[in-house]
């Protein structure tokens, strides 16, 4: 018995552990016992409220036992003349509760429940769990998971998951969250099988919304970064005017930029190790760094060093002039670090009253490795200077405007 409780035992390991005492009969009064506190142990792991005994006038009351429980959002009076019937009767009400069939949003919100309090995963993790889940029909969301079938899955994502016109990426996260949601059911016996398991992506690929923006459009043109340098200059006792000249020398992403520390430039170059985070887990929003980039979550490896151009020495030398005393290079006149938020919005009412079209920091980073690939460095050292995998590099951040096809064709023709 001690071994179950230090176990943390599921109910499951109860309920089978009871079920073998059981089995080995009733007469048995040391086994009637364990029953009992094993019947015990189950309640209290789910009961919150306490068990008291009645003291009263009332001669039929007097002595008796009681606690409540909600049903239907209704508190209810359970009332025995034992404790030890009180046990029972919440030892049947906690089990009828746990066996009832649970519906597909039901699994779904004790998985998003597990992915927080057990997992930590991220406020933003969640978000975009619950929001890809959205677009799920009703009909499939209500009903008892062990009753949805891989054929209603199917027919809601031709009929209406795919009539929305989704990203590919957005069908991929749909289907691999909806195998998910199976998959946590089958492991809380819920459900005995997963049928989504054989959907997959690539059968609906091709009906999704192929469109892209090419590598051009998400970047500042040479033009663009002029005018914004120019911008940038005449405001510079503005900090986040200052964070926009770093960010086109450096091609920072914006967590990492507003996590920049005075100690993070080093000989010669900036030592990028951390990023600052947003957290909406407490009901408002928070900031905090972590000691990581985006592409060193999983294995930290000590981040990557960028060269300080003389260009970005000149603005890290604007950043050292901002008012304040902080550690870190970006920061307000109290000496807070600036949260990453209110820099993005104000490069993007920058753009627009300049009017680019293009908004966003990550246009610097694309701007900023097409300088580098100006500059005839390879893949590799270009995913080592921006903090990721030469397959992104290559996929997300390769040109092929006009300019770079002009080069090639007078290549080919020098060739001759």
């Amino acid at each position: 018995m001690n071994n179950l409780r230090n176990s943390g035992s599921s109910s499951t390991q109860l309920q089978d552990f009871m079920l073998l005492l059981s089995g080995i009969g009733s007469e048995n009064a040391e086994v009637n016992e364990m029953i009992a506190k094993a019947k015990k142990l189950y309640v209290d792991q789910r009961h919150t409220r306490s068990i008291s005994q009645i003291h009263s006038r009332d001669k039929y009351r007097d002595g008796r036992w009681k606690t409540y429980v909600y049903i239907d959002g209704q508190r209810k009076s359970v009332e025995y003349k034992t404790k030890e019937e009180v046990y029972d009767y919440l030892y049947q009400f906690y089990r009828a509760a746990e066996n009832a069939e649970k519906t597909f949003q039901e699994v779904f919100e004790m998985l998003i429940a597990y992915k927080r309090d057990e997992l930590g995963r991220k406020d933003q993790t969640i978000r975009e769990d619950i929001r890809h889940f959205g677009y799920i029909s009703e009909s499939i969301r209500n009903k008892p998971i062990h009753t949805v079938t891989e054929g209603e899955i199917r027919k809601w994502l031709v009929k209406d998951y795919l009539s929305l016109a989704p990203k590919q990426d957005a069908l991929k996260k749909t289907i691999q969250l909806i195998k998910k949601v199976f998959d946590f059911g089958r492991s809380k016996k819920l459900c005995i099988t997963n049928p989504a398991e054989f959907i997959m992506y690539s059968d609906y690929a091709n009906r999704c919304d192929l469109t892209c923006k090419s590598n051009e459009e998400k970047s500042f043109s040479d033009k663009e970064l002029s005018m914004l340098k120019d911008f940038a200059l005449s405001n510079l006792h503005n900090l986040r005017a200052v964070m926009m000249l770093v960010a086109m020398e450096t091609g920072l992403r914006v967590g990492e930029l507003s996590a920049l520390k005075k100690t993070d430039v080093v000989d010669g170059y900036l030592h990028v190790h951390r990023q600052q985070l947003r957290d909406r887990s407490s009901g408002h929003q928070e900031y905090s760094d972590v000691g990581y980039t985006k592409n060193e979550r999983e294995r930290p490896k000590g981040g990557r060093f960028i060269p300080i151009t003389p260009a970005c020495a000149e603005a890290l030398k604007y950043a050292a002039n901002l008012a304040g005393e902080s550690e870190y290079l970006f920061h307000d006149k109290k000496g807070k670090p600036i949260q990453k938020d209110t820099y993005l919005c104000y490069l993007r009412r920058k753009c627009t009253k300049l009017g680019i079209d293009t908004t966003n920091n990550h246009a610097f980073r694309v701007a900023f490795n097409r300088r580098l690939c100006a500059a005839h460095l390879d893949d590799t050292d270009r995913a080592l200077i921006l903090g990721h995998s030469v397959e992104t590099n290559e996929r997300h951040y390769s040109f092929s405007d006009q300019r770079r096809l002009d080069d090639i064709k007078k290549a080919i023709l020098d060739a001759k």
